[in-house]
Formats: structure tokens, C-alpha cells, sequence
């Protein structure tokens, strides 16, 4: 991803180099991340922008989860923008809005009052030799506990 040039992406095919272009004086300069003429936001200008270290904005990261939420984007390109993030980081205020983009992207559950501090969830990406939710989750729903989604399907 870095340094590599994109098919047909003027920011990499630039005489200046790899997401940069010309400024004047003949001087390379960084891609502007503004957004586009039609004044929508670019998931590609995103991309670069990540891509060349630079920080996003606010908007530019809600755009991204709403487009990979909506399936409007592509599977390259939220690959490309993952890479992206994980070579080049991200700043704290930068993780907190993805992390709150993220979690109010989806469908939100409400529960009952009477469940608050009763309400739990295991969690874990699975694979081979998982071997804790098959004996955590009856065992916590034995004690009282609700299980918001077991792991094979369950409902509460």
C-alpha cells in the first residue's frame, strides 16, 4: 500500500510522486484532503490521506464506517483504508470517534430496566480450542445472569 502506485489514481501517477502532487514552484506537496468539487467526501482521497500519515477528520471517519455499514464500499477498498490505519496509526481522538462510529452503526438492543447488572456477554473470535462459552453460558444463566446472544444462536 505505501509507496505502491494505485492503476489510474492521479495522486500515485503524479510526476511528483506517490500520493503527492505538484504544488507550485515545482515543489511536491501533500494531496488535498478536501473534499471534492461536488462537495462529497472521497473514500479514495481518504485512503491517500491515511496512506500518506496524515490525520482524519471527524467526518471523513463517519463517511467510512456509514459506507462499509451500507455496503457502499468496496472490499479493497476497506482493506486498503484498514492497512492503512494499521501502518500508520491513528490518534486517540481519531480511535474514539471510530470506536463511537462503530458502535452506533449497527442495531441497537434495548433490555428491560430490571436486567441492569444482570445483562452479561462473552465474547471471543472463536477457532479452534475454544473451549470457554459451551460451559460459561449456562453456567452464568444458572446464577441468574442474562445472556445476550449465546454463541450458538439462543435467544434470551
Amino acid at each position: 500500500l505505501l509507496g505502491l502506485a494505485c492503476p489510474g489514481c492521479a495522486a500515485c501517477t503524479d510526476p511528483a510522486g506517490p500520493g503527492r502532487r505538484g504544488s507550485p514552484g515545482g515543489m511536491p506537496g501533500p494531496v488535498s484532503t478536501a473534499p471534492t468539487p461536488s462537495g462529497r467526501l472521497s473514500i479514495p482521497e481518504i485512503i491517500r490521506k491515511k496512506r500518506d500519515g496524515q490525520k482524519l477528520w471527524e467526518e471523513e471517519i463517519r463517511y467510512f464506517v456509514q459506507a462499509v455499514a451500507s455496503r457502499a464500499m468496496k472490499d479493497g477498498q476497506i482493506g486498503a483504508l484498514l492497512m492503512a490505519i494499521r501502518l500508520r496509526g491513528m490518534e486517540p481522538d481519531e480511535t474514539l470517534v471510530l470506536t463511537r462510529e462503530m458502535a452506533s452503526s449497527g442495531r441497537m438492543l434495548a433490555w428491560p430496566e430490571k436486567w441492569r447488572g444482570l445483562l452479561v456477554d462473552k465474547h471471543s473470535t472463536g477457532g479452534v480450542g475454544d473451549k470457554v462459552s459451551l460451559p460459561l453460558v449456562p453456567a452464568l444463566a444458572a446464577c441468574g445472569c442474562k445472556v445476550s446472544d449465546c454463541w450458538w444462536g439462543c435467544q434470551i
